[in-house]
């Protein structure tokens, strides 16, 4: 244990030690996450269309790509510009990034950047019409190629880059997701490293686990996703990769189909048919299973809680952002969170709570969770046995010791803190063999606990006096210490208020103070 409080440097190198064993999270290289980029393509509709899908957003949305450009038989542009659609947008604040297509043709695809002569041409057609219609950007969704014509892939956004960068113009590709290297497969037509020299994002397509034709199954099961994520991280920058998530589901009829089918559309068939929602614990996605006139149809689809599980991905491995297909899919109860989930803040009850931030932080870094999945609780009082297994989770006590405390049983679930932090000389009991581990924590038994902890000691400041806090008081050393430094003040001016209960808000405020 560390004796000077002037080292807590020294303790948060071991800190990083500790979490890199003890946590399955990386610490985010932001703990106090800027909010992630968002860009979400518009397909499908007319122009009223996407503004009233865009005006259920809440202003969420950063970037749109439009499908405004496709290919002809001789891979030649077609430009359909919606100059309405667009200056709606940009007055919005909204960049207007619309989407080169094939949509799934592969000759097309393929004709279109064959040549050093047909790639110049289209690049400048391309960029010509951005100039043209003051758009802000080209995005290039180029799908079924093959291996064989990755480097003229390549070669074609690398054009695109150079004519784009002058004008301050952006350049993304939407790439299939892998988890390993292929050469073979629609896939392996990207080369991911190459590819992130020259486009400024990459919008990495992580659906369609399960596709139209296969076995039922999750278009986008968050395991399968994170290990995607986590090969497509080895070849492409972590500023450079947005990590594009699915805003619809599939259904099977006997087992058999697997087409597209929106989030409303899935509601309201649950409804007609008196069906159950299920979640997959292990997937993260929801889904649905009934029987109906001697078929059985099975549903697996997205919903916000999915789509939150999948930015929890996004601030753990700190990519650029989320990217959606499509905008008018999706579940439309997630614009109501999506912002703050993408600060990398989940708990709704914590919007602009004083205490948001160091919550946040805690968060972030494994320390703390929830009361359940979307709710923190910040001023509920906090338990003794809550108080030490947050500590725990910093320390990684050794907690090999015989259980003193008769009210605290070897099935607890805060046994082992608990324990660890008795053995540590942290904590001590309320009385002969109790600990209380759920009696709510004082401001004097928290400001006891800190400082054994972390091994404070007295600084030259002097700090305040309170006038219930005497020197006789038990806690009145420690109280002092940590008034000290800062880092725990009265309620008011004169009064300290020692047996107040504390906070889970204050509590998370406290830690966050002596760990920055």
């Amino acid at each position: 244990m560390l004796k000077k409080y002037r080292k807590i440097p020294i303790l948060l190198i071991t800190l990083i030690f500790i979490f890199t064993i003890f946590l399955d999270n990386p610490t985010p290289a932001n703990s106090q996450a800027q909010e992630k980029l968002t860009f979400i393509y518009l397909y499908g509709g007319t122009t009223q269309d996407y503004i009233n899908q865009y005006q259920k957003t809440k202003g969420s949305i950063d970037i749109v790509s439009p499908n405004y450009f496709d290919l002809d038989a001789n891979g030649e542009a077609i430009i359909k510009v919606d100059k309405a659609l667009t200056t709606y947008m940009q007055k919005q604040g909204v960049k207007v990034i619309p989407f080169l297509s094939n949509h799934w043709d592969r000759a097309s695809g393929q004709i279109a950047i064959s040549t050093p002569e047909k790639r110049e041409k289209l690049a400048q057609d391309l960029v010509q019409s951005v100039i043209n219609h003051q758009l802000d950007g080209i995005n290039i969704d180029l799908e079924n190629l093959t291996y064989e014509d990755k480097d003229n892939l390549t070669a074609f956004i690398k054009i695109l880059s150079t004519k784009l960068q002058p004008l301050n113009k952006e350049l993304s590709i939407a790439v299939g997701s892998v988890e390993k290297h292929l050469t073979s497969g629609w896939k392996s037509a990207y080369d991911l490293a190459n590819l992130s020299k020259y486009a400024d994002y990459l919008f990495v397509m992580a659906y369609d686990q399960s596709w139209r034709g296969s076995a039922p199954g999750p278009v986008a099961a968050l395991p399968w996703v994170e290990k995607q994520l986590q090969y497509m991280l080895t070849q492409i920058p972590k500023g450079k990769l947005i990590l594009g998530v699915p805003f619809y589901g599939r259904a099977w009829t006997n087992g058999e189909g697997g087409g597209g089918i929106t989030h409303s559309d899935t509601i309201q068939e649950v409804r007609q048919n008196k069906a159950n929602i299920s979640w997959h614990q292990e997937h993260k996605v929801p889904f649905v299973k009934y029987s109906a006139k001697g078929s059985t149809r099975e549903i697996w689809f997205e919903n916000a809680r999915s789509t939150q599980e999948k930015i929890r991905l996004i601030n753990k491995y700190d990519v650029a952002g989320m990217g959606g297909w499509r905008l008018g899919q999706e579940d439309l109860s997630l614009w109501n969170d999506i912002s703050h989930w993408l600060r990398g803040s989940y708990f709704t009850d914590m919007l602009n709570h004083w205490a948001e931030k160091d919550v946040l932080f805690l968060n972030n870094q494994g320390i703390i969770a929830g009361r359940d999945y979307n709710t923190y609780d910040p001023d509920a009082p906090v338990t003794r046995a809550e108080a030490v297994s947050i500590l725990s989770r910093i320390f990684n006590w050794n907690y090999n010791i015989s259980n003193p405390f008769q009210d605290v049983p070897n099935n607890h679930w805060a046994i082992k803190p608990i324990l660890g932090a008795y053995r540590e000389g942290v904590i001590a009991g309320i009385e002969a063999k109790k600990f209380g581990p759920q009696n709510n924590l004082t401001r004097a038994q928290l400001a006891v606990i800190l400082q054994r902890a972390f091994q404070l000691e007295l600084t030259d400041k002097p700090g305040k006096q309170f006038s219930d806090v005497p020197s006789s008081h038990w806690a009145f050393k420690e109280i002092k210490i940590l008034n000290s430094h800062g880092l725990l003040g009265g309620r008011t001016e004169s009064q300290f208020v020692p047996e107040g209960n504390v906070t889970r808000g204050e509590l998370a405020a406290l830690v966050t103070r002596v760990l920055k």
